[in-house]
C-alpha cells in the first residue's frame, strides 16, 4: 500500500508540473492550408521569442495571389500580436536575422520609438514603419 501511495504522489507531482507549465512558452505557428483554397501554401513559424519581439520563419511553397498572401501574413502577425499581449502596434524588419525570416516588434503605443525594442530596429522608421493592426481587423476577422 505504501508503494502505491508513493507512486501516486510522484504521478501527482509530475502532473502538477505539466499543468503549471505556461502555455506562453509555446511558439506560434500559422498555416495557410487551413483556409482550404489550395492556391496558397505558406507557413509562418515563430522560431525565437523575446520579451517584446518575435523572429518568424516564413516558408512559402505556393504564393497564390500577392494580395491574399500579404493578408495571410499580416493577419498571422495580428493573431500573434494578440496572443503576445494584445498589442495593437507592430514594427517589422524583413529578411532579418536571415533571409526568409522577419523580426517583429510589439509596441505599446503608435509613437513608441522602435529602438526601444533593440538595435535590430534601427532601420525602422517610426513615422512610416509602425503598423496599426487594428485597421486590418475587419479583413482578418473575416478570414476563416
Amino acid at each position: 500500500m505504501c508503494r502505491i501511495a508513493k507512486l501516486l504522489r510522484i504521478a501527482c507531482i509530475i502532473l502538477a508540473l505539466f499543468v503549471a507549465a505556461p502555455a506562453q512558452g509555446q511558439l506560434f505557428e500559422s498555416d495557410s492550408k487551413r483556409l482550404g483554397d489550395g492556391r496558397m501554401d505558406i507557413v509562418v513559424k515563430e522560431i525565437d521569442r523575446r520579451p517584446r519581439t518575435s523572429v518568424l520563419q516564413i516558408d512559402v511553397k505556393k504564393i497564390g495571389s500577392s494580395v491574399g498572401s500579404s493578408f495571410f501574413l499580416l493577419c498571422s502577425i495580428r493573431r500573434l500580436a494578440i496572443l503576445r499581449g494584445d498589442y495593437r502596434y507592430i514594427v517589422k524588419v524583413e529578411e532579418k536575422p536571415q533571409p526568409g525570416q522577419m523580426i517583429v516588434g510589439f509596441l505599446r503605443e503608435a509613437n513608441e520609438d522602435p529602438l526601444t525594442l533593440g538595435a535590430e530596429f534601427k532601420s525602422a522608421d517610426q513615422r512610416n514603419g509602425v503598423i496599426d493592426l487594428e485597421q486590418f481587423a475587419p479583413i482578418c476577422d473575416g478570414m476563416k
